[in-house]
């Protein structure tokens, strides 16, 4: 079962002195479910600063990871509870970055669904915030799946 679909992906960074305004990002992208883990994948674009990377999202019901490969090659891990290293590649060089999932919801199904991930972000041993990234997966031939 492999099907296309419209991601509508959410962002939202917080830190102690601000809220920022969320950005939103809608693309087209695949679906799959192989051996009860969904993978949801798409192409970076020049929007996001991260043109010829790929992104897929290994969505495990209590584990979501974010996987980049391409000129950006990276691997994030949010499970609710638990502290997860990872090495961040950027033009200016590597980044270790610590990632504490407060919380993952999940109601993907074969037909898409919502994936809602809250996490604090630590670089190099400082806290930066709390980020919230938010993910709407739509079945890109449902009726109303494609953004007027």
């Amino acid at each position: 079962m492999k099907k296309d679909v419209i991601i509508s992906i959410q962002g939202l960074q917080e830190n102690e002195y601000e809220q920022q305004d969320p950005i939103t990002l809608v693309t087209g992208g695949r679906l799959y479910r192989k051996n009860g883990t969904y993978y949801v994948s798409y192409e970076e674009s020049a929007l996001t600063g991260l043109e010829g990377t790929r992104t897929t999202l290994r969505i495990s019901p209590d584990t979501v990871r974010v996987i980049r490969t391409g000129p950006y090659p990276s691997e994030l891990v949010f499970q609710q509870g638990k502290r997860h290293l990872s090495l961040y590649h950027t033009d200016y060089g590597d980044l270790s970055v610590v990632i504490s999932t407060q919380k993952i919801k999940n109601t993907l199904t074969d037909d898409g669904g919502i994936v809602d991930v809250k996490y604090a972000v630590e670089i190099g041993n400082n806290a930066v915030g709390v980020n919230h990234l938010c993910l709407d997966i739509k079945n890109a031939d449902a009726k109303g799946a494609i953004p007027q």
